[in-house]
C-alpha cells in the first residue's frame, strides 16, 4: 500500500492534457482519478467582445429609461407649484401631493418600461439573434451567463421575458 503522497505522484502521470482537468477522489481506501469539468452556466460570460456587447446593450437600456424619470420629477414639481401657488391650498393640505405623486410615478415607470421593452424589441434582440446564431450559442446559456454579472440587471430583465419559441433563432 502507497502512502497518499505516493499514490498523488503515482496519479500525476497519469494526468489529462493541459486545459483539462481531474478530480481526485478517496473511495474505500483508494485515491481515484476522474474527469471533472466546470459547469459551464455557472462560467458568466468570457469572451470579451460579447460581454461588452452586452454591456452596452445594458447601458443603452438604463439609459432609454431616463427620459420618463426626468419628466415625472419635472411634473412633479409643477404639480406641488400649481397645488399650493396658483391653486391657493395651504400646507395643513400636505397629502394631496404624496396621493398626487403616486399616479404620476406609476405613469413614469410603465412609460419607461413600454420604451425599455420596444428598444429591446427593436435593437437588442436582432443583434443578439445574430450573435447566438453566429457563435452557435444556445440561448439558455446565454441566459445563464447574463444572469451571473449583476450589472446587467435592466438586460437581464427584459430578456426573460422573451422566448425564442416566439421566434426563430
Amino acid at each position: 500500500m502507497f502512502s497518499p503522497y505516493e499514490e498523488l505522484e503515482y496519479l500525476s502521470d497519469y494526468l489529462p492534457e493541459e486545459g483539462e482537468a481531474v478530480l481526485v477522489v478517496r473511495e474505500s481506501g483508494e485515491l481515484i482519478c476522474k474527469p471533472w469539468s466546470q459547469d459551464d452556466l455557472r462560467e458568466g460570460i468570457h469572451d470579451s467582445q460579447l460581454y461588452g456587447m452586452l454591456v452596452q446593450a445594458n447601458e443603452r437600456l438604463s439609459s432609454v429609461g431616463t427620459t420618463p424619470l426626468w419628466v415625472a420629477g419635472i411634473a412633479l414639481v409643477w404639480l406641488a407649484i400649481v397645488v399650493h401657488g396658483l391653486l391657493g391650498v395651504g400646507w395643513d393640505r400636505w397629502y394631496l401631493i404624496p396621493g398626487c405623486s403616486i399616479p404620476v410615478l406609476y405613469g413614469a415607470l410603465y412609460w419607461m418600461k413600454k420604451r425599455q421593452q420596444a428598444y429591446f424589441q427593436n435593437a437588442i434582440l436582432p443583434m443578439l439573434q445574430t450573435e447566438l446564431r453566429n457563435r452557435q450559442t444556445p440561448f439558455y446559456s446565454l441566459v445563464a451567463g447574463i444572469r451571473q454579472h449583476e450589472e446587467f440587471r435592466c438586460l437581464l430583465d427584459e430578456i426573460v421575458h422573451w422566448s425564442p419559441l416566439k421566434s426563430e433563432l
